[in-house]
């Protein structure tokens, strides 16, 4: 399956009415179930090179969306007419969280600033071990620890 090409989903309903063309109570639960298990669907894709496990939801939203953005009308309208099924409605809305700066004095800042480095820890004296012994065993100098990292590097470093 190609990443930009869209994706159909269709449920059939066996549970219908024939009369009416409706589904009854139970093939409509059973149809949303299996609908939601499809929709959630994790699959294997490559882009740019780099596989992703995206769900089906994601893969036909992205489709969607990139050819909203590449000019197609009915993609920008289905993208439109989804989102306002998404979005809450009027008597619906949930507050926000608005984050501002904290008004402080220049005494305050500095105060604060020095309580911080009282107890932080230098830079050029907290020394990142495990790097050191990763680029060693990089260059191709041998190391316990090194050659270890290296090696769970090498194992894992292709998986997504």
């Amino acid at each position: 399956m190609a990443a930009g090409s869209p994706l159909l989903v269709v449920v059939v309903c066996a549970d219908a009415h024939p009369a009416t063309n409706e589904a009854g109570p139970k093939a409509l639960s059973v149809s949303k179930k299996l609908t939601h298990e499809v929709a959630l669907k994790k699959h294997r894709v490559v882009v740019e090179g780099r596989v992703l496990h995206q769900t089906l939801l994601e893969l036909v939203i992205g489709a969607m969306i990139r050819s909203a953005a590449s000019g197609a009308p009915s993609m920008a309208a289905l993208r439109q007419e989804i989102g306002a099924k998404v979005r809450p409605q009027e008597g619906e809305k949930q507050g926000g969280l608005l984050v501002v700066l904290e008004v402080l004095s220049v005494e305050e800042w500095t105060l604060r600033a020095e309580e911080h480095n009282a107890v932080a820890l230098d830079p050029s004296e907290n020394v990142d071990h495990k790097s050191e012994e990763f680029c060693k065993a990089v260059k191709g100098i041998p190391t316990p620890l090194g050659e270890a990292i290296l090696a769970s590097h090498r194992r894992w470093k292709h998986r997504g």
